[in-house]
């Protein structure tokens, strides 16, 4: 009882001696805070993902602050149903507190108060956004449907004009991309014509197999004249390697300015170029640039090139293909050999996709740029001349994803995109892929073309794909906040 009455007699002198103190200064020895708001995260019920404002604060007064949330057509976002945190300055407050969900479906107006008592004042807006690429398949036709005489369709190119099918030592077959309707057919610039591609300024350019002896010609075809005119004659009697075009790509104009051609043939590990001043070879036709690419450790069945751009120190993108019989029984071990994409630079600085991210064969690629984004379609097909095969999307913006193995952290973020498969008979091991950006209101339409090869005219086929792409202004990360408060 006496400790008691000790304990409580010490207590009422504490709390005297407080009640007796005078108020501290809370402004001593700091800065008053008197911006406000510092920040808006948005979240969706039942989903652990945050979504920060696209602009941190502090905030001028009135500004509105905007908030992208993501959204597909499968699952569109409720604005009625969000959840908002706040991040505010030490000693500030919200006028009316937000308490759990909240409808944003017209942008709501907020007011914080600070240290001072000062009133700021803003609008916080969610705007629905959708994810950065989507796709869906346009159409799918086969030889038969296209009216296409045989099974050979082995270029295929892209243009405002349309969707254009080079046959093998046949026509120039145009339809419409969007529909795979038929538009016109144009007469061959020779024969023995193989490939299709189109410059940057959107002529398309036509190249000839050199088989027989025939050379290897490369010819654009001017819309205007309605003629195809010749850029390039390498002929058998100069050197030309056998089957040379069997493989090509063109980068720049060929009409005006710098551009170049490039060739491949079979059989060896040689690239073979040619450069371009206002439709004239700068380079010889007959001494062609070479360059004898090591790193592929051998000659390659087939390759493929396309040069990154036009400057002296451009980096390359490459596709070889080396086959080996030890692979039949599996063509996913580890070390097999079949197709290799490679990014190299001047100074054979190479960087490798992992070869678990792509299929045995790599049929054909194409590489493209949107908004300083990377993108390479890949037509692919497994080990046999009957296997499965399909289109696939990668982005290699950031090269390091190239590394990565479908059973790794993050790969869906590298490999976009996996089409349906088909299995046609392709002993050639011919295949084709055309890729055309169109620019529309809310970020740009990508058409990928896809054309394999099979026994008959029931198995050759095109397919149609369109990538969406919309422009991210924000990245959207998992974001640690000062001083959250959540109301």
């Amino acid at each position: 009882m006496k400790l008691l009455n000790k304990l409580t007699i010490l207590a009422c002198l504490f709390i005297g001696a407080l009640a007796s103190c005078e108020s501290p200064d809370l402004a001593e020895g700091r800065t008053d805070q008197v911006n406000g708001l510092l920040n808006v995260t948005i979240k969706i019920p039942g989903n652990p993902a945050e979504y920060s404002a696209t602009k941190k604060g502090p905030y001028e007064e009135n500004e509105e602050i905007t908030v992208k949330v993501p959204t597909t057509d499968d699952a569109p976002l409720d604005l009625t149903r969000l959840m908002c945190t706040v991040s505010l300055e030490h000693n500030c407050y919200m006028e009316n507190p937000f308490k759990g969900e909240t409808d944003f479906t017209n942008p709501v107006f907020v007011t914080v108060i600070d240290v001072n008592g000062n009133k700021h004042h803003n609008t916080i807006r969610i705007l629905p956004t959708p994810p950065k690429t989507r796709f869906s398949k346009l159409w799918d036709k086969n030889a038969v449907e296209l009216n296409i005489a045989s099974r050979n369709i082995t270029g295929l190119a892209i243009n405002a004009q349309g969707l254009n099918v080079q046959e093998y030592d046949g026509k120039i077959y145009r339809y419409d991309m969007k529909t795979g309707s038929s538009v016109t057919t144009i007469e061959a610039a020779r024969s023995f014509m193989m490939k299709a591609d189109t410059d940057d300024a959107g002529h398309l350019v036509t190249a000839r197999d050199n088989t027989y002896g025939a050379g290897f010609m490369v010819y654009y075809y001017d819309e205007t004249k309605k003629e195809h005119i010749l850029l390039l004659d390498y002929t058998a009697g100069d050197g030309c390697p056998d089957d040379l075009g069997y493989e090509f790509s063109v980068i720049g104009d060929v009409t005006s300015g710098k551009a170049f051609i490039y060739g491949m043939a079979p059989g060896m590990m040689t690239i073979y170029y040619w450069e371009l001043q206002d439709g004239e070879l700068v380079t010889p036709a007959n001494q062609p640039n070479t360059l004898r690419y090591g790193p592929a450790g051998g000659n390659w069945d087939r390759a493929q090139v396309q040069r990154a751009s036009l400057d002296d120190d451009s980096d390359h993108y490459l596709s070889f293909y080396s086959p080996s019989t030890a692979d039949e029984d599996d063509e996913t071990q580890e070390g097999k050999k079949g197709s290799r994409f490679h990014i190299f630079s001047p100074y054979m600085e190479v960087t490798e996709m992992n070869p678990q991210s792509h299929a045995y064969k790599i049929l054909d690629f194409k590489v493209f740029t949107v908004n300083n984004d990377v993108f390479v379609a890949f037509i692919e097909q497994g080990y046999t001349a009957w296997a499965n095969a399909r289109v696939k999307v990668f982005e290699i913006t950031k090269r390091s994803m190239m590394e990565l193995s479908p059973e790794d952290d993050g790969y869906d973020k590298f490999c976009l995109f996996s089409g349906d498969e088909i299995a046609p008979t392709n002993y050639n091991r011919w295949g084709d892929i055309a890729v055309y950006k169109e620019a529309t209101s809310t970020g740009y339409d990508i058409y990928i073309a896809s054309t394999i090869v099979g026994y008959d005219t029931n198995e050759s086929r095109i397919r149609m794909y369109k990538m969406n792409y919309y422009p991210q202004s924000v990245s959207y990360t998992h974001l640690t906040l000062p001083t959250i408060l959540l109301v």
